[in-house]
C-alpha cells in the first residue's frame, strides 16, 4: 500500500513541529486504509500553518491524530458497517503501533520537566548565555509538543474506538431486531397451523435462545462501553474533537438502552408464545399418544379376532374316517387327501372309501371345498362327484366340522349326501367320524 501523504490530511500537528523528524515509523497498512476511507469521503484540509508538505509521508502519531479528527469532522452516520469494521481495525492497529511510545511517555514528561527546571535555573542566574538559554527553551517546547501530540493521539484514538464500537453496537442491534421480527413471523406461521411440526418448534426455541444470548452480550457490551466513556470523560476535557466523539458514542449508547429494553420485552413475549405453542403441541402429542394406545389396543383386538376367525392352519391335510353304510349296514373306511387354501379358503379334496369286508367294492370322489375357522374350530362344506367301482357315477354334497386337538391334529365329524346317476335317482347318506393330520 502506498504511504498516505500530508496533502490529504486534516490539521494533525500542534504548532509547526514535523513529527516525522522524531523517527516515528509510518503507520501499518490497516491504519493507512482506515485513514484512506475517510479521505475518500473528501474530508481533508491541510496544516495550521497553511502548508501541505505533500512530499512527506505520515507518521504513526500523525495518522492517529488525522484518523480521530477526521472521524469527529465527518461523523459516523455516513459510514457503512463494513467501513466501520475496517476503521476499527485501523484504530486497533494504530493503538498497537503507539504502545511503545506510550510506554515512553513518562520518560518524555520527566525529560521535559527537567529541561523546564534547567531553564528556570539559568534564567535566575545573572550573565547566563542567551543563546544556550534559548536553545534549552526550544528543546523544552519541542518535548512539550511531543508529549501533547502523543497524549492527544492516544486519547483521541481511544475516543474514536468507543465511538466506532458504539456505532457497531447500533448495527448489531439492528440485526438483532431484524432477527426477532423473523422469529415472530416464523412463530406466527406455526401458531396458524392445526398441528405444528415438533422439529420446527424445537428449531425456533434454539433460535430464540441464541437471540437471547446475543441480546445479553450486546447489553453487557453497551454497559461496559458506557462505564469506559465515564472514565474517559475527564481526560478528554481539553480535546474538543475527541470529546465530540465520546459524546456521540455516549448518545448512541443511551439511545440503544430503550431499544434493548424493547427487544427484551419482545423476546419475553416471544418466549411466552412459544411456551404456549409447546404446551399446545404437548397436549396434542399426549392426545396422539392416547390415540395410539387406543389404536394399538384395537389393533390387538382385531388381531385376536383375526386369529380367531382366520387362525393359522397348515393347508395340506390327510384324513381317515369311519362310518356305517345306510344300505347294508357295513362298516366303511374313508381315506382322503386335501388342500383347503388353493385360492383363499377354497380347496380340493380327493377321497377313496370302501367297506372293510370288501375293499375292492369302493368309490372315489373329488370335491371343491370351502373352509371357515374360528379359534380351534373348523367348519367346511364341499360339492363334487365321483364314481363307484361298479361304474356308477354320482354327485355329492358334504358338510363337516372339526376341532383341533393339537396344532396339527384335529377330530372331525362330517356328513355326505350322494346322488347316484343310475337311472333310478338313488341317494346315499353317510355320517363319518375321523382324524385329520395337517402338514
Amino acid at each position: 500500500m502506498k504511504p498516505i501523504h500530508r496533502v490529504l490530511v486534516s490539521a494533525i500537528v500542534l504548532g509547526t513541529l514535523g513529527l516525522a523528524q522524531n523517527g516515528d515509523p509510518p503507520p501499518s497498512p490497516w491504519a493507512q486504509e482506515a485513514v484512506e476511507i475517510l479521505l475518500a469521503k473528501g474530508v481533508f484540509i491541510g496544516y495550521p500553518d497553511g502548508t501541505y508538505r505533500w512530499r512527506e509521508p505520515m507518521t504513526r502519531q500523525e495518522a492517529a491524530l488525522a484518523l480521530y479528527r477526521l472521524l469527529a469532522a465527518y461523523g459516523l452516520d455516513k459510514l457503512s458497517p463494513e467501513e466501520v469494521e475496517k476503521i476499527l481495525k485501523g484504530v486497533g492497529a494504530l493503538q498497537k503501533d503507539l504502545e511503545a511510545q506510550a510506554q515512553s511517555l513518562a520518560a518524555l514528561q520527566g525529560e521535559k520537566e527537567a529541561l523546564e527546571a534547567r531553564v528556570r535555573e539559568l534564567e535566575a542566574k545573572p550573565g547566563a548565555d542567551p543563546k544556550a538559554l534559548e536553545a534549552l527553551r526550544q528543546r523544552a517546547a519541542e518535548l512539550e509538543e511531543r508529549v501533547k501530540a502523543l497524549e492527544e493521539a492516544l486519547k483521541g484514538l481511544e475516543a474514536a474506538q468507543k465511538a466506532l464500537e458504539a456505532k457497531r453496537l447500533e448495527e448489531n442491534l439492528k440485526g438483532t431486531e431484524a432477527s426477532l421480527k423473523a422469529l415472530e413471523e416464523r412463530l406466527k406461521a406455526l401458531e396458524a397451523r392445526p398441528q405444528a411440526d415438533p422439529k420446527e418448534v424445537e428449531a425456533l426455541r434454539r433460535a430464540q435462545e441464541e437471540l437471547k444470548g446475543r441480546l445479553e452480550a450486546l447489553e453487557k457490551a453497551r454497559s461496559a462501553q458506557e462505564e469506559a466513556l465515564r472514565r474517559l470523560e475527564e481526560a478528554l476535557k481539553d480535546l474538543p474533537e475527541a470529546r465530540r466523539l465520546a459524546q456521540e458514542a455516549q448518545g448512541r449508547l443511551q439511545a440503544l438502552e430503550p431499544r434493548v429494553g424493547g427487544l427484551e420485552r419482545g423476546l419475553k413475549a416471544l418466549e411466552d408464545r412459544l411456551g404456549l405453542l409447546e404446551e399446545r403441541l404437548g397436549a396434542l402429542e399426549r392426545a396422539q399418544a392416547q390415540d395410539r394406545t387406543r389404536l394399538q389396543a384395537l389393533e390387538e383386538e382385531v388381531a385376536a379376532l383375526k386369529r380367531a376367525l382366520t387362525p393359522s392352519r397348515l393347508p395340506l391335510h390327510l384324513g381317515l374316517a369311519l362310518y356305517r353304510g345306510d344300505v347294508d349296514g357295513s362298516l366303511y373306511g374313508r381315506l382322503f387327501l386335501g388342500h383347503d387354501a388353493l385360492l383363499g379358503p377354497l380347496g380340493l379334496r380327493l377321497a377313496y372309501e370302501a367297506p372293510f369286508a370288501e375293499p375292492a367294492r369302493g368309490l372315489a370322489s373329488l370335491d371343491l371345498t370351502f373352509r371357515a375357522s374360528y379359534g380351534d374350530l373348523d367348519g367346511y362344506f364341499g360339492v363334487g362327484g365321483g364314481l363307484y367301482l361298479d361304474q356308477t357315477p354320482f354327485g355329492q354334497l358334504l358338510v363337516g366340522v372339526g376341532f383341533r386337538v393339537v396344532p396339527n391334529l384335529s377330530l372331525f365329524l362330517e356328513g355326505h349326501q350322494r346322488y347316484l346317476f343310475d337311472g333310478q335317482a338313488s341317494q346315499r347318506s353317510t355320517l363319518a367320524f375321523g382324524l385329520a393330520l395337517r402338514f
